[in-house]
C-alpha cells in the first residue's frame, strides 16, 4: 500500500510514540476505580472525576487542533511532554474527590497536545481513498498501547499500589516522547492556512461535519459502559475479580483495534455514511446481550461485540467528518472532532454513573442500548437523505490529500 508519508523515519517513530503514550495513560486511568474504592470515594464521585478529565480534554483539544500544524517541532513537543509528565506525577498525591477532579482536569488538558497532529498524519498517510485504512493502522498502535496498559495496570496496582502505576506510567510516557522528538518535522508537509479565521470556522458548520460530531458523542457515551464501568459491574453482577476485569478490558481494546484495522478497507469501499449504521448495530447488540447475560462468559462475549462496533466506528466517523474540509483546516477540524469525543466521555460517565447510583448496575445496559439505537436512527436517516453526492469518489475520504514528502 503506497504511503504519502512513505519514509519509515517519520511513520514508525509516530506509531511507536503513540503506543507508549497511550499505554502510560491506561496504566493510570484503568486503576482509578480501585484507587477511589481504597480511599472510600463513591461511584458517583468517580464518574464526576472522570467527567472532569474529559472536560479538560474538551477545553483544549480544539486549541491543540488549531495549533497542530504549528507545534510540529521537537522543541514544542518536548516542552509539552515534560509538562504533561509533571501532571501525571502530581496525580499520585491526590487523596480527595476535589483533588482528583482538579488534577484529572489538568491532566486531560495536557495529555492530548499531540493528538490532532498525530491523527491527521495517520489519516492522510495512506493517500486519497484510504483514510479509514490509515486510521486503522494508527489505531493498531494506539490500541496495542491501551491494551497493554489496561492489562498491566491492575497487576501493577495489586503489586505496589497506585504509586507504582504513577511511577511506571510517567516513565513510559517520557520514553514514548523520544521517538516523536526524532521525527524530522522539517520534512513533514504540514498544511499552512492562509484563510481568515472566520472563514475556516464556517467550514466546520458543514452538514457532514456536524452530523459526524453528533454521532461520535453518542458512540463515546455508549463505549464508556466498557471503559469506565466494567470494573464495577463485572465484579458486582458477574462475580469476576480485579485481574479478570483488567484482562477483559484489555481484550476489548484488542478487539476494537483489530476490527478497525481489518474493516478499514471495507469502510473505504462502502463509504463512511453507509458504514456508520453497522457500528451502532453492534454497539446496541452488545449492550442488550450484556443485559441478558447470566454468566461471566456470556458477559465477556457481549463485551467483545461492543468492542467490535467501537473499532468499526473508530475508523468511520472521523473520515466522514473531514470528507468536505479543506486540508489547511483539517488540523482544527480534527481537534474540534476530538472535543466532541471528549463531550461523549463527559456525558457518558455522568449519565451512567447516575443510572448506576439511582437504579442499579443492571440498568446500565438498556440505557446504553437506547443511546446506540438513537445513533443508529440518526445515521440511517442521514444516509437516506443525502442531498448531494460527495466531492470524492469515496465519501469517507478527506477532501484533499497533502503533498508527498520530499525524497
Amino acid at each position: 500500500m503506497p504511503l504519502l508519508f512513505g519514509e519509515k523515519r517519520i511513520l514508525f517513530p509516530v506509531y511507536l510514540s503513540t503506543l507508549g503514550a497511550w499505554a502510560a495513560y491506561a496504566l493510570l486511568l484503568v486503576v482509578l476505580p480501585f484507587r477511589f474504592q481504597a480511599l472510600g470515594l463513591s461511584v458517583v464521585e468517580y464518574g464526576v472525576a472522570l467527567a472532569a478529565y474529559a472536560l479538560g480534554t474538551l477545553a483544549t483539544e480544539s486549541l491543540w487542533g488549531y495549533l497542530a500544524f504549528r507545534i510540529g517541532s521537537a522543541r514544542s513537543l518536548g516542552v509539552l511532554s515534560v509538562v504533561t509528565a509533571v501532571s501525571m506525577v502530581v496525580l499520585g498525591f491526590a487523596r480527595s474527590f476535589v483533588a482528583f477532579s482538579v488534577l484529572l482536569g489538568i491532566y486531560g488538558m495536557l495529555v492530548v497536545y499531540s493528538t490532532p497532529l498525530i491523527r491527521w498524519i495517520g489519516m492522510t498517510a495512506s493517500g486519497r481513498g484510504r483514510a479509514s485504512q490509515g486510521l486503522g493502522l494508527l489505531g493498531l498502535f494506539f490500541g496495542i498501547g491501551l491494551s497493554c496498559g489496561t492489562a498491566a495496570g491492575p497487576l501493577l496496582y495489586s503489586w505496589g499500589g497506585f504509586w507504582l502505576n504513577v511511577d511506571v506510567g510517567t516513565a513510559v510516557f517520557l520514553l514514548s516522547t523520544i521517538p516523536l522528538l526524532r521525527v524530522p518535522w522539517g520534512s513533514v508537509p504540514l498544511p499552512r492556512s492562509r484563510r481568515r479565521r472566520e472563514r475556516s470556522l464556517r467550514t466546520l458548520l458543514e452538514r457532514r461535519f456536524v452530523l459526524a460530531t453528533s454521532l461520535v458523542v453518542l458512540y463515546f457515551m455508549v463505549y464508556t459502559l466498557v471503559t469506565n464501568f466494567l470494573q464495577y459491574y463485572s465484579i458486582g453482577l458477574f462475580h469476576g475479580t480485579v485481574d479478570e476485569a483488567g484482562y477483559l478490558i484489555g481484550a476489548a481494546r484488542g478487539i476494537a483495534l483489530v476490527s478497525g484495522v481489518l474493516l478499514g478497507s471495507v469502510v473505504d469501499r462502502r463509504g463512511a455514511l453507509r458504514a456508520a449504521p453497522v457500528g451502532f448495530v453492534l454497539l446496541a447488540t452488545g449492550a442488550v446481550a450484556t443485559w441478558l447475560s447470566s454468566t461471566y462468559v456470556e458477559m465477556t462475549v457481549a463485551t467483545l461485540v461492543i468492542a467490535a462496533g467501537a473499532g468499526w466506528l473508530s475508523v468511520t466517523l472521523l473520515p466522514m467528518a473531514l470528507s468536505r474540509v479543506a486540508p489547511e483546516d483539517q488540523g482544527t477540524a480534527v481537534g474540534v472532532f476530538g472535543s466532541f469525543e471528549d463531550l461523549g466521555l463527559i456525558l457518558g460517565p455522568l449519565l451512567l454513573g447516575a443510572v448506576y447510583s439511582a437504579l442499579g448496575p443492571r440498568d446500565l445496559f438498556p440505557v446504553a442500548a437506547g443511546l446506540a439505537l438513537a445513533a443508529l436512527v440518526v445515521a440511517l436517516t442521514a444516509g437516506a437523505s443525502r442531498s448531494s453526492p460527495d466531492p470524492e469518489k469515496n465519501p469517507g475520504t478527506p477532501s484533499a490529500e497533502p503533498r508527498p514528502l520530499p525524497r
